[in-house]
């Protein structure tokens, strides 16, 4: 099994913030996406409001809402309340609290009201689509070469691609481009399903070596696999099976800045 002294830093970047926020409990929120990718309704209780540079926000002691980080957008919706419903146009982490944005200047909300809460499923299936093809892709690059080490990614619909450190070991890239392409076909002809699940570090350690020494003990984080794949530690939303995609294609790779970036296209 290959090492996985580089799965942190891929977590840090293609899967979302630290995972010793992202995975716990943050100061008043419960991060309920973790748990199904495919909830689009919940829920919750309101914890304050508030308002920044962005614009009014809503703090919850949980929520199904996806937060911008790790090179995905953030999920949109409505929160609803009193036969009142917000547009949420953005979710973010600021000083370790998820903000959901909208205009809640036009109504008052008190600290333990009920809201509901109503995820855009077309656009959350749509980021799924992105982060599970980024992930199918990059491990299978690492695997074919292993001089390259997935350090950062971007999994928005338009334009995603995933950098990679380190000198390839192929000399002709269209050739590598369609070995690459050769992989993630076989990988989704096989129906392959996809796990998310939670684990220690300790945990981690049994299974594999060369765990970074300075993970918190105790702290669960959340790995995801894709068949026999390597995992990787990830925060972010993925699809239940590669059937849910028609097709993943390496479009094209360049250097660009010391790095290799693959960019991709899916459906």
């Amino acid at each position: 099994m290959q090492a996985l002294s580089h799965f942190f830093v891929v977590y840090y970047i293609l899967g979302n913030n630290c995972y010793q926020t992202q995975i716990e409990r943050f100061m008043s929120t419960v991060l309920a996406y973790l748990e199904d990718t495919y909830k689009f309704t919940d829920q919750a209780h309101v914890e304050y409001i508030g308002n920044d540079e962005r614009g009014n926000y809503c703090v919850l002691d949980s929520t199904i809402f996806y937060p911008q980080g790790g090179g995905q957008p953030s999920d949109v919706g409505t929160i609803e309340t009193k036969g009142i419903q917000i547009s949420i146009t953005f979710v973010g982490f600021v000083d370790g609290d998820v903000r959901h944005y909208g205009d809640f200047s036009s109504i008052s909300l008190e600290k333990g009201e009920t809201v509901t809460l109503y995820v855009d499923e077309a656009r959350r299936i749509q980021n799924a689509k992105a982060h599970t093809s980024g992930h199918l892709m990059y491990t299978i690059v690492e695997s074919l070469d292993k001089n390259l080490v997935a350090v950062k990614g971007y999994h928005f619909p338009d334009g995603s691609y995933v950098e990679f450190q380190g000198n390839p070991a192929f000399e002709n890239t269209e050739t590598f481009i369609a070995e690459v392409n050769t992989k993630i076909s076989e990988a989704l002809n096989k129906a392959t399903s996809i796990e998310a699940a939670l684990i220690t570090p300790e945990e981690l350690a049994a299974r594999w070596f060369n765990i970074p020494s300075n993970l918190p003990p105790g702290k669960p984080l959340r790995v995801v696999t894709i068949d026999n794949l390597h995992p990787t530690p990830c925060g972010g939303t993925h699809l239940k099976s590669l059937t849910e995609l028609k097709s993943v294609v390496v479009t094209k790779a360049k250097r660009q800045k010391g790095n290799l970036k693959i960019s991709y296209k899916f459906d």
